[in-house]
């Protein structure tokens, strides 16, 4: 299998506060100070680098420091069997993420990348031929880069999971219709708004997707496709660093579901490699992580 990855890149910083006990200002010391490639783009390349696949690298980077720190690390970490297109556009490429403590405590990102321009991609999309799918994450401002990608005729990943539009259940709803021509896979994140964002993943699948997931952080996942639900809890983990996570599970999840999978056995095969990904420190092995045979 073979799959483009399209996207910003960034520079993740990830601290963790220091256990010991300090009264003096700001309240805790930094213990360990984690750098490495960001961005759904890597991610999905590495996850599917892991898994054996072909992957195709097309991202951006912001022209300052932290943009070139990116490209000297891709180039040193780059996956296997991964080709990299790399343009700079934006004005910043760095964001600063704060571990979560022992106790699980959600990650606070403090900082965040690049500007939300890509339409640099959207002349690029040729590279792209000969893949099987295309990641995308379909935020504000990628419309004409989703546009020439779905105009390559190749099945796209949808990740609908911008933020605000997690909080706005039915600025979802208006922003996934129109977006939907094209899209094999659609990704919802489900986070807190459970009950209002399944409804927008099985309308996506009633008006053509082959198959919704949404993702619900430690309440698991679930997959429909015009058949079956299938939900399944999350594995019982503790989480190091949750940033990139969904990418990893939607990559292991197409790539088990490419391979004659069910949708429900494919996001036990996602739900695995996630479980991997964030239970590892961002420094220590690179994202990716292989998990075990499909089926």
């Amino acid at each position: 299998m073979k799959i483009a990855a399209y996207g910003e890149l960034s520079l993740h910083v990830s601290v963790a506060p220091s256990d010991e006990s300090d009264t003096a200002p700001p309240g805790f010391r930094l213990r360990d100070v984690h750098m490495e490639v960001g961005g759904s783009p890597h991610y999905v390349a590495a996850q599917a680098a892991a898994e054996g696949d072909t992957a195709l690298l097309v991202g951006t980077v912001g022209p300052d420091p932290a943009g070139h720190w990116v490209r000297g690390a891709l180039a040193r970490w780059k996956p296997p069997a991964t080709s990299l297109h790399v343009f700079d556009t934006g004005t910043c490429s760095a964001r600063l993420v704060m571990e979560p403590s022992i106790g699980g405590d959600d990650v606070d990102i403090t900082a965040d990348p690049a500007d939300g321009s890509i339409d640099v991609l959207a002349g690029r999309t040729a590279v792209s031929d000969g893949a099987d799918y295309v990641h995308l994450s379909c935020f504000p401002g990628t419309d004409r880069l989703r546009e020439a990608l779905v105009n390559t005729g190749i099945p796209l990943i949808a990740d609908f999971g911008f933020l605000p539009w997690r909080r706005d259940i039915e600025a979802l709803a208006q922003a996934v219709r129109p977006r939907l021509a094209g899209v094999s896979v659609a990704v919802f994140n489900g986070l807190g708004a459970e009950e209002e964002t399944v409804p927008v993943a099985r309308d996506a699948v009633a008006a053509g997707v082959r198959v919704a997931v949404v993702t619900f952080g430690r309440g698991g996942a679930m997959v429909c496709d015009e058949h079956t639900t299938r939900r399944r809890p999350a594995p019982d983990v503790r989480v190091v660093n949750p940033v990139g996570a969904g990418d990893t599970l939607t990559t292991a999840f197409v790539h088990a579901w490419h391979h004659g999978a069910s949708p429900g056995q494919a996001l036990e095969y996602g739900q695995a490699a996630a479980a991997r990904h964030v239970s590892r420190r961002p420094a220590e092995a690179g994202a990716g992580t292989r998990t075990r045979s499909v089926g």
